[in-house]
């Protein structure tokens, strides 16, 4: 539960090892109680990291300069949380073996909530999400069940599935009707304005 950094020459040494990161209790007879800090990301405009840690299903701030961190507000534990991800819109991705969560917040993620969580197939061991052009979102099902089985050498091919937020998009396509109209209004309001202007200019002339 350390999180370290390495600079431009290699050189590494610990940006955070915060007694956040051991302060929430771990069920000891999970299977993967021994995973804590795993996926990361860099908020570039910001200047902090978010990291999810496995064990606990926490999500932690954590400066990228002082290493302070702080636990971010969250609805819901993310349960066996693994890879992480933003969107250029802000939001956050977040996969577990079992699930995806789509996440935002309005307060720089002192807190956060969650938009949409959608069932991921744990066979495949879902392991990191990533974000490509237009804003599309993988997931990289990497098979780990099968190689901590030993049977790496049967294994021929891996996963890269798209995963989608019916509920994104469904925000995301009220926008045009909203423009529309709001563009319809403006015609309404003008046709008035200008009904007016000519009765009064009828009456001057009258």
């Amino acid at each position: 539960n350390v999180i370290w950094k390495v600079d431009i020459n290699g050189s590494p040494s610990i940006l955070s090892r915060s007694p956040l990161f051991t302060h929430y209790p771990v069920d000891r007879t999970s299977p993967y109680s021994y995973c804590g800090l795993n996926g990361a990301v860099y908020m570039p405009s910001k200047g902090y990291l978010l990291v999810v840690q496995s064990n606990t299903g926490k999500m932690f701030k954590v400066d990228a300069v002082d290493g302070t961190a702080r636990t971010v507000n969250l609805p819901e534990d993310l349960t066996l949380a693994d890879g992480i991800a933003v969107k250029e819109d802000g939001v956050v991705l977040v996969v577990s073996m079992n699930s995806a969560w789509f996440l935002k917040s309005d307060d720089s993620w002192g807190s956060g909530v969650v938009i949409d969580k959608i069932a991921l197939d744990k066979e495949g061991t879902p392991t990191s999400v990533t974000v490509g052009g237009g804003g599309r979102a993988y997931v990289i099902y990497g098979y780990v069940q099968e190689g901590m089985k030993g049977n790496v050498e049967e294994r021929e091919w891996f996963r890269i599935e798209e995963v989608q937020s019916k509920r994104e998009s469904e925000g995301e396509s009220v926008w045009p009707y909203v423009f529309i109209g709001l563009g319809l209004l403006y015609v309404v309001f003008w046709r008035f304005q200008m009904t007016q202007l000519v009765q009064k200019m009828d009456q001057k002339t009258a």
